[in-house]
Protein backbone atom coordinates (compact mmCIF):
# COMPACT_ATOMS: atom_id res chain seq x y z
CA UNK A 1 0.00 0.00 0.00
CA UNK A 2 1.23 3.55 -0.82
CA UNK A 3 0.94 6.58 1.99
CA UNK A 4 1.59 10.14 1.28
CA UNK A 5 2.01 12.81 4.52
CA UNK A 6 0.30 15.64 4.60
CA UNK A 7 1.97 18.87 6.70
CA UNK A 8 -1.14 21.17 6.98
CA UNK A 9 -3.88 18.27 7.72
CA UNK A 10 -5.92 18.71 4.44
CA UNK A 11 -5.91 16.66 1.32
CA UNK A 12 -7.99 17.72 -2.01
CA UNK A 13 -8.70 14.96 -4.76
CA UNK A 14 -8.57 17.38 -7.73
CA UNK A 15 -9.05 16.94 -11.22
CA UNK A 16 -5.93 16.54 -12.95
CA UNK A 17 -7.18 19.33 -15.21
CA UNK A 18 -6.56 21.79 -12.57
CA UNK A 19 -3.76 20.27 -10.90
CA UNK A 20 -1.24 22.83 -12.68
CA UNK A 21 -3.52 25.54 -11.31
CA UNK A 22 -4.22 24.19 -8.02
CA UNK A 23 -3.17 27.47 -5.91
CA UNK A 24 -2.74 25.66 -2.43
CA UNK A 25 -5.37 27.67 -0.55
CA UNK A 26 -8.72 26.53 -2.90
CA UNK A 27 -9.91 24.43 -0.16
CA UNK A 28 -9.27 26.47 3.18
CA UNK A 29 -12.86 27.09 3.80
CA UNK A 30 -13.46 23.19 4.82
CA UNK A 31 -9.79 22.61 6.30
CA UNK A 32 -11.29 22.16 9.84
CA UNK A 33 -13.13 19.52 8.33
CA UNK A 34 -12.77 15.69 8.34
CA UNK A 35 -14.22 14.78 4.67
CA UNK A 36 -15.48 17.74 2.60
CA UNK A 37 -16.21 19.04 -0.76
CA UNK A 38 -15.59 22.04 -2.70
CA UNK A 39 -16.27 23.24 -6.01
CA UNK A 40 -13.84 24.30 -8.92
CA UNK A 41 -15.94 26.92 -11.59
CA UNK A 42 -15.51 25.02 -14.97
CA UNK A 43 -13.37 21.34 -12.99
CA UNK A 44 -16.23 20.29 -10.76
CA UNK A 45 -16.29 18.89 -7.51
CA UNK A 46 -13.05 18.42 -5.22
CA UNK A 47 -13.29 15.92 -1.86
CA UNK A 48 -11.23 16.69 0.53
CA UNK A 49 -10.23 15.14 3.72
CA UNK A 50 -8.46 16.91 6.43
CA UNK A 51 -9.21 17.27 10.56
CA UNK A 52 -6.06 15.83 11.49
CA UNK A 53 -2.60 15.69 9.50
CA UNK A 54 -2.86 11.93 9.10
CA UNK A 55 -0.68 9.55 6.38
CA UNK A 56 -3.51 8.83 3.82
CA UNK A 57 -3.78 5.34 0.95
CA UNK A 58 -6.14 5.15 -1.75
CA UNK A 59 -7.38 1.41 -2.16
CA UNK A 60 -8.56 1.04 -6.45
CA UNK A 61 -10.55 -2.02 -5.93
CA UNK A 62 -12.83 -0.32 -3.42
CA UNK A 63 -12.45 3.03 -4.19
CA UNK A 64 -11.36 3.64 -0.74
CA UNK A 65 -9.56 6.34 0.88
CA UNK A 66 -7.62 5.20 4.06
CA UNK A 67 -6.14 7.38 6.77
CA UNK A 68 -3.80 5.96 9.57
CA UNK A 69 -5.02 7.43 12.86
CA UNK A 70 -2.88 5.03 15.25
CA UNK A 71 -0.81 1.76 14.44
CA UNK A 72 2.57 0.30 13.99
CA UNK A 73 2.18 -1.27 10.26
CA UNK A 74 -0.44 -2.03 8.27
CA UNK A 75 -0.48 -5.54 8.43
CA UNK A 76 -3.69 -6.79 7.82
CA UNK A 77 -5.71 -3.49 7.29
CA UNK A 78 -6.41 -4.22 3.25
CA UNK A 79 -8.33 -7.24 4.23
CA UNK A 80 -9.74 -5.39 7.18
CA UNK A 81 -11.33 -2.19 4.93
CA UNK A 82 -12.33 -5.41 2.49
CA UNK A 83 -14.11 -6.94 5.24
CA UNK A 84 -15.93 -3.48 6.36
CA UNK A 85 -17.23 -3.07 2.83
CA UNK A 86 -20.73 -4.78 3.72
CA UNK A 87 -20.98 -3.20 7.53
CA UNK A 88 -23.99 -1.36 8.30
CA UNK A 89 -21.93 1.36 10.05
CA UNK A 90 -20.46 3.43 7.43
CA UNK A 91 -21.97 7.03 7.81
CA UNK A 92 -23.44 8.53 4.67
CA UNK A 93 -21.95 11.87 4.46
CA UNK A 94 -23.19 13.57 1.19
CA UNK A 95 -22.98 12.62 -2.00
CA UNK A 96 -20.65 14.62 -4.83
CA UNK A 97 -20.34 14.37 -8.61
CA UNK A 98 -16.55 13.16 -10.28
CA UNK A 99 -15.41 12.77 -13.75
CA UNK A 100 -11.91 10.92 -14.85
CA UNK A 101 -8.29 11.32 -13.20
CA UNK A 102 -7.54 12.78 -10.28
CA UNK A 103 -4.48 13.51 -8.40
CA UNK A 104 -5.05 13.34 -4.31
CA UNK A 105 -2.31 15.70 -2.83
CA UNK A 106 -1.77 17.98 0.41
CA UNK A 107 -4.35 20.97 -0.42
CA UNK A 108 -1.20 23.32 0.93
CA UNK A 109 1.16 22.51 -1.88
CA UNK A 110 1.11 24.47 -5.14
CA UNK A 111 -0.32 21.64 -7.98
CA UNK A 112 2.70 23.20 -10.28
CA UNK A 113 5.32 22.26 -7.80
CA UNK A 114 4.21 18.81 -6.44
CA UNK A 115 6.34 15.57 -7.06
CA UNK A 116 4.94 12.26 -8.24
CA UNK A 117 6.15 10.98 -5.20
CA UNK A 118 3.75 13.46 -3.42
CA UNK A 119 0.79 12.28 -4.84
CA UNK A 120 -1.67 9.46 -5.82
CA UNK A 121 -3.11 9.03 -9.18
CA UNK A 122 -6.33 8.22 -8.96
CA UNK A 123 -8.82 7.23 -12.01
CA UNK A 124 -12.74 6.96 -11.52
CA UNK A 125 -15.66 6.40 -13.74
CA UNK A 126 -17.96 9.52 -14.21
CA UNK A 127 -20.86 9.71 -12.12
CA UNK A 128 -22.59 10.27 -8.52
CA UNK A 129 -20.43 9.42 -5.48
CA UNK A 130 -21.72 8.94 -1.83
CA UNK A 131 -19.05 9.69 0.49
CA UNK A 132 -19.23 7.16 3.34
CA UNK A 133 -16.74 6.91 6.70
CA UNK A 134 -16.38 4.36 8.33
CA UNK A 135 -13.27 3.88 11.58
CA UNK A 136 -11.59 0.41 12.00
CA UNK A 137 -9.35 -1.37 13.48
CA UNK A 138 -7.72 -4.24 12.01
CA UNK A 139 -6.44 -5.48 15.67
CA UNK A 140 -6.50 -3.61 19.24
CA UNK A 141 -3.60 -1.79 18.77
CA UNK A 142 -4.16 -0.21 15.79
CA UNK A 143 -7.15 2.16 14.07
CA UNK A 144 -7.63 3.37 10.74
CA UNK A 145 -10.34 6.26 9.48
CA UNK A 146 -11.90 5.39 6.24
CA UNK A 147 -13.55 7.24 3.21
CA UNK A 148 -14.89 5.37 0.24
CA UNK A 149 -17.09 6.68 -2.81
CA UNK A 150 -20.19 4.54 -3.54
CA UNK A 151 -21.77 5.12 -7.12
CA UNK A 152 -25.11 6.21 -6.83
Amino acid sequence: MRWIDTDFGLYALCPDAYVADWEGTEADAVAADSVGRVSLTGHGDVLTLGGEPLPVAYLQNVRTFVRWVAADDDHGLEEAVEAAGGSSDWQDLFEIALDGRYTLLDSAMSGSEVEDSEIIRIDLPKGNYLVQSLTVSPDDESEFQLERLVSV
